[in-house]
């Protein structure tokens, strides 16, 4: 008997690198059943090329420079649907260029992450009926520009969240967390991690990871953590691509251990007391299912600010919104008993997802 196949396609935005984290550990879920064909595209952007550098710089300019006013047409654009035609009309320009791409594949399913992929999906099925959409939904809130009215199911990352629009009645919608990349599920031994870092076994790690849109002032929470509560704790500080940031770093009289870009934090995580870092969602689910105590930095309004206060409501994080603040974050968590945020995350979830699609699609 012949095993049958199911070309399974996923897309995603390049201006959302995080969203990169989520198809690699839906490919990495997937790649588990032989059934599977697994392509991955994540050129769906609203640009390429030279014209995507100025977007990509475009959309960085606002985030860093202009924060409330990206807050504010967030919520405007999820209140009311009358704006609605600006999202559809992006996602027309963008399918007019992949539309052919994903004709020759004639995928059996596809799965999107983000709003303007999730948008292709759903006027390609317009022509082709049968193909099967999964859209998962890698933030903490949904923004009703997610909602599409062919998608056959949907991913939530909580049971409690909920758009302001409505889903269609004959959409299916399950809650099942952020997917996280296979580090993220491994078990760590926390002795090793220290000893192969060279530190101490009691020794009291902060974490913290930089932001290249919106760089935390790193060594003005070393500075705070240490004159107004403790001396004796140790820094490493995750810079990126920011080398002008990291270089500066290394000059600190702190002693702090700099690393640039980690394509998978991990084992850093595993191994720290503390994170400090903002509240993007991927990197939220993952330090999520580590045991550090995690500590939001500044959540700039819109999106970034919905996931801080959702998990804050949760427990799952403490907001600090300077860096006298992440001082008594840190106390605070010091002087809370039997806490273990690793319980809170979902290192299962693409798995999951995986499970689900296959099932449902049949």
């Amino acid at each position: 008997m012949t095993l049958r196949t199911y070309k399974i396609l996923l897309l995603a935005d390049p201006v959302d690198v995080e969203y990169k984290h989520t198809l690699k550990a839906l490919q990495e879920a997937f790649a588990q059943n032989p059934e599977c064909q697994i392509f991955i595209n994540t050129k769906v952007s609203l640009f390429s090329g030279f014209l995507g550098f100025f977007f990509r710089l475009g959309y960085k300019f606002l985030q860093s420079f202009m924060p409330n006013l990206f807050g504010k047409f967030y919520v405007m654009t999820d209140e009311s649907p009358n704006f609605l035609w600006l999202r559809n009309l992006a996602c027309k320009l963008v399918g007019a260029f992949q539309e052919e791409k994903i004709k020759t594949l004639r995928p059996d399913i596809i799965i999107s992450a983000g709003v303007i992929p999730a948008g292709v999906a759903n006027n390609y099925k317009k022509g082709y009926p049968k193909v099967f959409l999964a859209e998962v939904i890698p933030q903490y809130a949904v923004h009703q520009w997610w909602l599409y009215e062919r998608t056959n199911l949907y991913f939530l990352a909580g049971e409690d969240i909920k758009p302001f629009a409505e889903f269609q009645p004959w959409q299916r919608v399950f809650a099942c967390g952020v997917p996280v990349r296979q580090e993220f599920k491994a078990s760590y031994t926390r002795e090793y991690l220290r000893m192969k870092f060279g530190w101490k076994k009691d020794d009291r790690i902060c974490l913290i990871m930089d932001d290249i849109n919106r760089p935390l002032p790193v060594e003005d929470l070393m500075t705070s953590v240490v004159n107004n509560y403790d001396a004796t704790i140790k820094f490493i500080a995750v810079e990126g691509k920011n080398l002008s940031a990291a270089r500066k770093l290394k000059r600190s009289p702190y002693g702090v251990k700099v690393f640039g870009y980690v394509d998978s934090p991990a084992e850093m995580m595993n191994s720290a007391d503390y994170l400090v870092t903002r509240a993007r969602s991927v990197i939220a689910a993952e330090a999520l299912t580590t045991p550090a105590k995690y500590i939001v930095y500044n959540p700039a309004p819109g999106p970034e600010a919905a996931n801080a206060h959702y998990l804050e409501n949760l427990g799952a994080v403490k907001i600090a919104v300077n860096p006298f603040e992440v001082a008594n974050k840190i106390k605070e968590y010091d002087r809370a008993d039997n806490i273990f945020l690793g319980a809170m995350g979902k290192p299962l979830s693409a798995d999951y997802i995986a499970e689900v699609v296959l099932r449902e699609f049949e």
